[in-house]
């Protein structure tokens, strides 16, 4: 079953000859050999078989416009949403004489998911597909008699159509479903999760709030009708029509409010099998899905089969310059070492994973996770990790968004709903500095200065980066009772931990790691003004981010860790990676080295692990008050990963940190970055614990910010990172990759680069191209 209707493995197709000079020297084009080899393919970057067991949350499914998450029988889906649509129950069991077979192993593809298990004597494999850019969903159904004997049984498929449309309203990360009174819901509560947990057993939990399937296919808010082969669905309160069509025409069928239930009378030989397809389509307008219906029913076996093949197609789209998906390219990293390319291929597949283009406000959309959150929404926080990377592959669409999101109050929202066009969320004290970050990005690696003195609301852009830059200004206390000191003449965030890392009781006030980005804003900020001839402003900066330096370098705890300053002089000592983070990535040459030695120790002692990383430590005094996956002790937030790597190169630690690239690639096993990974199991507190992604805490199966262990390769192992001044490689000292391979197709300033290294130091040549990139 794993190999129904797939293709052979093949690599993606990179048909491109590139030539190549050094930059400022030789205009006389080398050609290099074809690319088509470099990148794995879809299969080789799949997960592996998981145990049921073992796994915290299921596969899901995307086709750049959807997303759905699997449950554990052998068919149904939940969280499922393509804006406007949403569902808000599950789309139907399967059940063998009258019971719901459950999936012993799931294993995740980009083009679709797999599920296996057993059953009175039958195996069972599903594979479920989403169709790309279309509004439908496939299944094919395989059931094997194992028995050295004929089997008998009845087969009963439940299609539940509980799905509607919401065009109007805010869509936000807790996005709209239709609740079991049929009206538009925005609760999170466990009413549904806990209904998805209950799926097929005998006796139901206590807890679960939510009707059953029986109930469900009875609604009164649906209204279905059709015969055995097509049944269409209509929703009694919003323009929603959903249609099931089955290509495999059961025996008897009965229709119900919101859906139906075919039926099938097996009888199998020993090693005998029984095929069952069928899909789901929805939309607004009889007509077109009608037309759809006939077309997709008709043609079932090639329609499933082109899901991989258009899959295929963008995935080398991703890498070829000059292509029509994204306005630049993803870099093509060349190596031997298998592990690594493991680790450094997750990151374009999970942003390719979470293209949508299909919501309004953007031609494409970077969606920051799902499916049980976010089907239109876009952090400012997750993209900003890997915003130098985004400035490569699509400046064009990375523009636009900033365009946009310049106009969203960072005071009140987090992000952007892409549906309706609106803030979401509550503000976060990265904001600023997310903002500020991605906007450099742009800047930096487009070339686009100009870009600057544009107008957007009020200021230009530049004078937006200057309020970015001096916001810390409005957020001192100084002055105030309780805050006396000098050191005070800092931002202070506040009471509430919601704003900072949320569930971290402690990391509250004065916190050095967000302090930490307003001296680097400052920093960049003044150097714009200076590249702009302004070199009063640019000192006046630059003295204000020296004066900050003192202070927070004040804040030192010793053991490499750092306080947080409470109004009268409190200090609390915070054992968390975020200073960690932003002290290697923005204050390593002005802290001494023997801190950075042991801020080195802290993390090595405190929070790796054998193959990932804690986000706090165990020996943290709000340990126990911040078990969270992505930001407490018991696992870490994707995004910390390569935040802390970069963090290491730029402190001197860049051979221990190309160790730990390789070290977490049997994570990628699972499937694409995540919001978080949790550490599981007997050694949950050892640097032995299990690794996994993460479903408790609300976490996201599949999230943006894991896409920046890609970026890290380029900027630090690379040395990748524009400046402001136009230099684009950085001397950080030690390039342990140097020998290792090579990085193709980096586009900046409008032209393709390779990034190789001469000797133990990387340098850039500009490719020409056949298409002429």
């Amino acid at each position: 079953m794993e190999h129904m209707h797939t293709l052979k493995k093949t690599s993606a197709i990179l048909v491109l000859f590139a030539f190549s000079l050094v930059v400022g020297c030789d205009d006389r084009p080398v050609k290099t050999e074809p690319r088509e080899t470099l990148v794995p393919s879809l299969d080789d970057l799949s997960a592996i078989w998981m145990a049921a067991d073992t796994m915290a949350i299921e596969p899901s499914i995307r086709n750049f416009r959807g997303q759905a998450l699997l449950n554990r029988d052998m068919t149904s889906l939940s969280w499922f949403v393509s804006a406007p649509f949403s569902g808000g129950h599950h789309t139907g069991t399967l059940k063998i004489n009258g019971r719901v077979p459950k999936a012993s192993h799931f294993r995740w593809y980009p083009y679709q998911a797999l599920r296996k298990g057993s059953h009175q004597g039958l195996e069972i494999a599903s594979a479920t597909r989403m169709l790309v850019e279309e509004d439908a969903i496939m299944w094919e159904i395989e059931m094997t008699n194992s028995k050295d004997t004929v089997l008998q049984a009845q087969l009963d498929l439940d299609m539940i159509g509980y799905i509607s449309q919401y065009k109007k309203g805010d869509w936000k990360w807790w996005y709209p479903f239709p609740d079991w009174n049929g009206e538009r819901s925005e609760g999170r509560d466990q009413a549904i999760e806990n209904m998805r947990a209950n799926i097929g057993k005998d006796k139901v939990h206590d807890t679960v709030n939510w009707p059953t399937d029986a109930q469900v296919l009875r609604s009164a808010h649906y209204e279905a009708s059709g015969d055995r082969e097509t049944i269409y669905v209509k929703d009694r309160n919003t323009p929603a029509i959903t249609a099931f069509s089955i290509a495999d025409e059961p025996d008897s069928i009965s229709v119900f409010g919101a859906g139906a239930t075919a039926k099938w009378n097996l009888e199998l030989q020993p090693g005998e099998s029984k095929m069952i397809r069928y899909f789901l389509a929805y939309g607004d307008e009889m007509e077109t899905l009608k037309a759809n219906v006939a077309n997709w029913n008709q043609n079932f076996d090639p329609t499933f089969t082109s899901v991989k093949e258009k899959w295929a197609h963008k995935w080398s789209q991703l890498f070829t310059p000059g292509n029509t998906m994204v306005s630049g390219s993803f870099p093509v990293l060349e190596t031997e070492d298998k592990n690594i390319e493991k680790v450094y291929y997750t990151g374009p597949l999970t942003m390719l994973y979470l293209l949508n283009t299909n919501l309004p406000e953007h031609e494409r959309v970077y969606l920051t996770g799902g499916p049980r959150w976010g089907a239109s929404t876009t952090f400012f926080w997750d993209i900003a990790i890997w915003s130098e990377l985004w400035a490569v592959v699509d400046p064009k669409m990375m523009r636009e968004h900033i365009v946009s999101w310049i106009q969203i109050d960072p005071n009140t929202h987090y992000g952007k709903d892409n549906f309706g066009g609106n803030g979401v969320g509550n503000a976060y004290s990265a904001n600023y500095w997310c903002l500020f970050k991605i906007i450099r990005a742009y800047l930096t690696h487009s070339g686009d200065y100009a870009f600057l003195d544009e107008t957007i609301g009020q200021k230009t852009v530049l004078e937006h980066l200057h309020s970015y830059a001096l916001n810390w200004e409005n957020l001192s206390k100084f002055g105030e009772p309780g805050h006396g000191d000098e050191r005070y003449k800092l931002a202070d965030f506040g009471p509430d931990p919601w704003n900072l890392l949320e569930c971290v009781p402690t990391y509250i006030h004065i916190v050095p790691s967000f302090n930490i980005g307003y001296v680097w804003m400052m920093r960049e900020t003044a150097k714009l003004y200076r590249r702009k001839g302004n070199e009063k402003e640019a000192s006046v900066l630059e003295t204000q981010a020296e004066e900050m330096v003192s202070r927070i370098l004040g804040l030192y705890a010793g053991e490499g860790i750092w306080n947080s300053l409470y109004p009268n002089n409190e200090t609390v000592e915070v054992r968390h990676v975020l200073d960690f983070i932003y002290f290697g990535k923005f204050l390593a040459n002005d802290v001494d080295a023997n801190v950075k030695q042991e801020m080195m120790d802290f993390l090595n002692t405190e929070l790796r692990t054998d193959l990932w990383m804690r986000a706090q430590s165990l020996k943290d005094i709000a340990a126990k008050d911040s078990d969270r996956p992505d930001h407490g002790p018991l696992g870490s937030f994707d995004g910390w990963i390569p935040e802390a790597m970069e963090s290491m190169i730029n402190m001197g630690y860049a051979q221990e940190a190309l160790d730990f690239y390789t070290d977490i690639a049997p994570v990628t096993q699972e499937g694409v970055w995540a919001q978080a990974r949790e550490l599981w199991g007997e050694d949950k507190y050892k640097k032995t614990a299990r690794v996994r992604i993460a479903s408790r805490g609300w976490n996201n199966r599949e999230s943006s910010s894991g896409i920046g262990i890609s970026q890290v390769m380029l900027k630090s192992f690379f040395g990748f990172y524009p400046q402001i001044d136009g230099q684009a490689i950085q001397d950080l000292g030690d390039f342990p990759f140097a020998g290792k391979g090579k990085m193709h197709h980096v586009f900046y300033e409008g032209a393709y680069y390779t990034i190789y290294f001469q000797g133990d130091k990387p340098v850039m040549k500009r490719e020409r191209l056949e298409n002429g990139g």
